[in-house]
């Protein structure tokens, strides 16, 4: 599982979040859809080396009709057809991106299933209990919906996403796919950008930034290199030590989850997502300043309407 919830404050907790914190406590997480506990796997630094993620652990299961059992299923035909429909979403999905003090939302429109708790059931649910229809909720990081841009390409174009400052109120139109090659100037700098990363080129760090070089350029045909690269300088003088691990830890993850995974599918790629603003002397050069704002993901990108 990618997502839980503080079972003291019922916000949704995405796991890249435990790289963060000091110290994890351990029983302090439950499942986002039925409140059994879930715990925090492989977010040590230096010793674990795979995305953190939430588990039930040997023993624990899932409520009856709890939607996350069907999550895979559900997202695995997503990557063929829409699953969303005019009644809601099958599954939870980010609609808004909190700025500044705003606080995360715990979702009303999904109420967690009746007689969870005294019950004595706790089997796994069926297909047919997973029958609750979601409406979005607000997140503060951009990762839940670059996650669901990955996970949900036939219901880009119907599901609402709303970031402050940003263009566009759905997926389709907030996301911008920046290609392979040499951007020119967009008429409206600042968006939410995407792009494969350029898996040979390492960060470069200061105390000051960080540049992260994208596989976007001019390609030259004959000597078979590109003549330049497009790249995001991240302005993180600001930024706690913390931050800065998380995100370098992200991407090197990133990388790593997405060269092993091209070698059983070649469309797989490590992509960042950023909403940054571009350069106005050098269309190749975008900035980025706020820690919420930039992330990584491995994953098949599929574009249904290209």
């Amino acid at each position: 599982m990618h997502t839980a919830r503080d079972k003291y404050t019922l916000e949704l907790v995405e796991a890249e979040d435990l790289w963060i914190i000091t110290t994890v406590d351990q029983n302090r997480y439950i499942c986002r859809g039925c409140e059994v506990g879930v715990f925090p796997a492989s977010y040590i630094k230096g010793v674990n080396k795979r995305r953190p993620y939430f588990t039930l652990g040997p023993v624990n299961q899932h409520y009856n009709g709890c939607d996350v059992d069907g999550e895979v299923k559900i997202i695995n035909s997503a990557k063929r057809k829409s699953v969303g429909s005019a009644d809601g979403f099958p599954l939870p999905f980010p609609n808004r991106l909190a700025m500044n003090d705003e606080r995360s939302v715990v979702p009303t429109e999904a109420p967690l299933p009746d007689g969870r708790e005294g019950s004595g059931r706790k089997s796994r649910g069926t297909d047919s209990e997973i029958s609750r229809k979601h409406h979005g909720h607000t997140v503060k990081t951009i990762r839940p919906a670059c996650r669901a841009y990955i996970n949900f390409p036939f219901d880009r174009a119907i599901l609402p996403l709303s970031i402050p400052g940003i263009y566009g109120t759905t997926y389709a139109e907030v996301f911008w796919y920046l290609g392979s090659k040499r951007p020119s100037h967009f008429k409206n700098p600042k968006h939410l950008y995407y792009a494969a990363i350029r898996w040979t080129v390492d960060p470069v760090l200061t105390d000051a930034s960080c540049v992260l070089t994208l596989n976007v350029g001019d390609w030259n045909q004959e000597t078979k290199k590109h003549e330049s690269l497009s790249q995001i300088h991240i302005s993180w003088s600001t930024w706690s030590q913390s931050r800065r691990d998380t995100l370098m830890r992200e991407f090197e993850v990133t990388r790593e989850e997405a060269a092993e995974k091209a070698k059983r599918n070649s469309r797989q790629k490590g992509w960042v997502f950023f909403v940054g603003e571009q350069d106005s002397a050098d269309p190749e050069i975008f900035y980025v300043n706020n820690h919420n704002l930039i992330c990584c993901l491995p994953g098949e990108m599929i574009w249904p309407h290209a």
